[in-house]
């Protein structure tokens, strides 16, 4: 089965790089998902969760984003961010250490967000 070559970063580091069945990223005009072979795009991300899936297109690994790109080809699936964190593992407390620590408006809509999926997910 094909897989798509799956990297996500955030400037100036490489946070994660694998092989993967699927993804469900979020773009700006909704979530989509993305599959092998798909034809070449240029995606604008809202903040949101990268869904990894596997064949069965469940979801296997998240990470939260703010913002971003994805760029689509040749079965490769390149998401650049400002800001990235896996979903597991992240905690309540430190979500919201973030936010009141946060010096900019933006960012703490973001560790908003962040908080009310976590608060969701309890």
């Amino acid at each position: 089965m094909k897989e798509i070559l799956f990297r996500i970063s955030r400037p100036y580091k490489v946070f994660s790089t694998k092989k993967v069945a699927a993804l469900q990223l979020p773009a700006i005009d909704g979530d989509i998902t993305i599959l092998p072979d798909r034809a070449p795009t240029l995606l604008l991300l809202r903040n949101g969760i990268v869904r990894v899936l596997d064949n069965q297109l469940k979801v296997i690994e998240s990470y939260f984003v703010k913002g971003g790109i994805a760029d689509i080809a040749r079965n490769r699936c390149a998401v650049s961010c400002e800001k990235v964190f896996c979903v597991e593992g992240t905690t309540l407390e430190r979500a919201k250490e973030k936010r009141d620590s946060a010096l900019h408006e933006e960012d703490k809509n973001f560790y908003e967000y962040v908080i009310s999926v976590l608060e969701k997910q309890a």
